[in-house]
């Protein structure tokens, strides 16, 4: 049995043979859920809905939403749901399925009714302005969003020149990633490494109106990826969104590309710390744009705390790929196209583990860099952007506390990002 949920609880509902016992003033919802390939846990699924008619001019935020699974009328248990309205406009119902059997339909009934008061465990937002965003969820810090730009001096450049996403600890109390204050985990004199932050992306040879730019090191040049305004904040008992827009500019202030940085953080249970969705569009407003670099200084990276680039060798990382034979040829580079890599590291006397996936729709070739004791490791990609156009790029990142997950886990959180729950609204 697993242990109590910090993003997920239960709540018996009764029910009754012909159906569900609800007030007078819910609303019921039938779905039908085509489960992945394979068995998952705590899957993120969601459908296009209508709202019915007498909840329309309700805010979204007010509509509280359980749902339940048919099939077994002596142990249903009911989870949160959430309504969302997505960026065309429609509304859509998002929950997390429990457990999923592979190649499984199932039938679920969502009650919709307006909230007669707001719930505990939710996620919540906390901005400190013009430093950073906290995500909460019941008063425990998940995540902190960096994005601060300050120029005043060397040394707040240094600490504000990119915009990056921390990741708290499962008591929300320490931070599992780096900040600006990392040092060089192989030189011996101090030197700072302070461009390794959190979960970041950059590269560090964009090509731009026939000059080449570092937005992966910045440094002291003047390259900046500064935030430029959030534009959406969306947060309830299953899910978390924010979207901002983030400038890459060079030196002079003119601005590269436009990005709008979105994450997702969804609700799971134990011993998930956290489960990301990062999507970001990169559009290039001033001109052509190369993005061009190595595996090591660009793409999409996890960066661990910095301790475990100082600590001892039992909190150095170790890696874990899709099948055998791939470990003693990752730092050449010889395999691409790889769905995902894990990565365990202690901190703290705790071990996590993390696992970077990559969607199938990204560009391709994709080389992971994953082999760096210290445990900075991502996915890297060349590709042009044309003037105008924009390039839209998704991938998960989920962490636990513990040992690294099997394999074949693994495999399943990468099919239920690619291949995911398929859900169908079914008509009375």
């Amino acid at each position: 049995m697993r242990s109590k949920t910090r993003f997920a609880s239960a709540i018996l509902v009764i029910t009754v043979i012909c159906g569900f016992s609800v007030t007078s003033n819910a609303e019921l919802i039938r779905l039908k859920v085509s489960a992945p390939k394979m068995d998952c846990l705590d899957v993120p699924a969601h459908a296009t809905i209508q709202l019915p008619e007498r909840l329309t001019n309700v805010p979204v935020e007010e509509i509280s939403v359980e749902l339940i699974q048919l099939g077994n009328l002596f142990a249903n248990v009911s989870v949160p749901g959430q309504i969302v309205i997505d960026e065309d406009k429609k509304t859509e119902l998002w929950w997390v399925l429990p457990r999923v059997k592979a190649h499984s339909t199932s039938t679920w009934i969502a009650t919709l009714k307006r909230r007669e008061k707001a719930g505990k465990e939710v996620f919540a937002w906390k901005d400190k302005k013009g430093e950073y965003l906290d995500l909460l969820f019941d008063g425990r810090k998940v995540t902190r969003y960096m994005y601060a730009y300050d120029n005043s001096s060397k040394q707040r450049i240094l600490e504000t020149y990119k915009t990056f996403l921390h990741v708290f600890d499962a008591q929300g109390q320490n931070l599992l990633t780096n900040g600006p204050d990392g040092l060089h985990p192989y030189l011996t004199n101090k030197i700072l490494y302070p461009h390794h932050r959190g979960i970041f992306i950059g590269w560090n040879r964009l090509e731009f109106g026939g000059k080449r730019y570092d937005f992966w090191h910045m440094g002291e040049q003047g390259r900046v990826q500064k935030h430029q305004k959030f534009l959406e904040l969306t947060a309830g008992p299953v899910l978390a969104k924010s979207s901002s827009l983030v400038h890459w500019d060079d030196k002079n202030g003119q601005t590269i590309i436009a990005e709008e940085r979105e994450t997702t953080v969804f609700r799971q249970g134990d011993p998930t710390v956290l489960l990301l969705e990062f999507r970001t569009e990169l559009k290039a407003v001033g001109g052509d744009v190369f993005l061009d670099g190595d595996p090591e200084h660009a793409g999409f990276q996890y960066r661990p705390h910095d301790d475990v680039a100082k600590g001892a060798k039992d909190v150095k990382a170790t890696y874990l790929f899709h099948k055998e034979g791939i470990k003693d040829r990752i730092k050449t580079h010889e395999d691409k196209d790889l769905p995902w890599v894990g990565m365990s590291y202690g901190l703290g006397g705790r071990r996590y583990s993390v696992e970077h996936i990559n969607h199938p729709d990204n560009p391709k070739p994709v080389i992971y860099s994953a082999y760096r004791d210290y445990g900075r490791f991502g996915a890297f990609f060349k590709k042009e952007i044309k003037a105008g156009e924009t390039l839209t790029l998704r991938y998960r990142i989920w962490v636990v506390e513990g040992e690294m997950p099997e394999r074949q886990e693994m495999a399943s959180k990468y099919a239920a990002f690619v291949d995911g729950p398929k859900v169908e609204v079914i008509r009375r």
